[in-house]
């Protein structure tokens, strides 16, 4: 195990990519048809998504431990955290994406499903653990011990990182989800999200603000999938104009990402990892 250990500290960037893709592939395994005897397609495909985005999130952690890198990928306390007020723009786009119809108009809520609005809520809260634990948790620092002597380093990294962080999104076309117009500008409106979380992750020196504004991203865009005439199944697509429009949205979001990143200090993660026999560094991420 020590060997193993030694290789992923090693081979960062390698590790690291190995890493997503087995952690993205578990999150896909079809487990609904095990559950679609006790409750709808809809709250077995929810259910499932929980369970494994869930399941893979705590195996992460578990590994980060392992590799005394707990600290370094942003579980720390709140009394830790910096300038989470940097978070701020993900709270106007949660107004922007949010469908307000679903919140009381022509197309409200269906609130005649209330374990079904439970398991939205907590499958897009696994849906941001799971995204942000994996690249800015796991990813990004294991890349930082590679490239982040240096301010350059810093920058190359956030972006490679971020635009993997875009291209994994492909999934959703290799499932069926999207379609390939869709898919494309998913995978850039990904990236340039990316670059402003890795931003803000950096920043925070704390995880769990973009945890948590990415679960509220997600929400805000989503909520339709809850309405009374829900569109949960349907293929997304988009028309060229609209994937324009989302793509010029975004842009700000990666200039802001890039700009956040001038104050990151490089050098903050060449430090070896921590011996096994310091719980405390674990416990308290001090």
């Amino acid at each position: 195990m020590n060997k193993l250990k030694t290789t992923i500290l090693k081979y960062p960037i390698i590790s690291a990519i190995v890493i997503m893709l087995i952690g993205t592939t578990l999150t896909e395994i079809h487990l609904e048809d095990n559950v679609l005897s006790w409750m709808d397609n809809q709250k077995a495909s929810y259910l499932t998504g929980i369970i494994e985005q869930g399941g893979v999130s705590i195996l992460l952690m578990l590994l980060l431990a392992w590799l005394g890198m707990l600290k370094q990928a942003g579980f720390t306390k709140p009394s830790e955290w910096k300038q989470v007020w940097l978070n701020w723009p993900i709270l106007v786009f949660f107004l922007i994406n949010t469908d307000f119809s679903v919140l009381g108009g022509t197309n409200p809520i269906d609130f005649s499903k209330p374990d079904l609005i439970f398991l939205f809520f907590l499958l897009y809260l696994a849906v941001g653990f799971i995204e942000e634990i994996l690249f800015r948790g796991v990813m990004l620092p294991l890349m930082l011990r590679k490239w982040g002597a240096t301010r350059k380093g810093i920058y190359w990294t956030v972006i490679f990182s971020s635009a993997i962080f875009g291209v994994i999104h492909i999934f959703n076309l290799i499932m069926g989800r999207y379609t390939l117009l869709a898919s494309i500008t998913q995978i850039i409106v990904g990236t340039c999200f990316g670059v402003y979380f890795a931003a803000c992750f950096l920043r925070n020196r704390s995880i769990w603000p973009v945890i948590i504004t990415h679960a509220l991203f997600d929400i805000g865009a989503n909520f339709t999938k809850i309405a009374v005439d829900s569109n949960f199944g349907v293929v997304h697509q988009t028309t060229m104009t609209n994937s324009i429009i989302s793509i010029l949205i975004s842009l700000p979001m990666l200039i802001y990402g890039l700009i956040l990143l001038r104050k990151v200090q490089p050098g903050q993660w060449q430090e070896p990892a921590l011996p096994m026999d310091t719980p405390s560094i674990l416990v308290s991420g001090k």
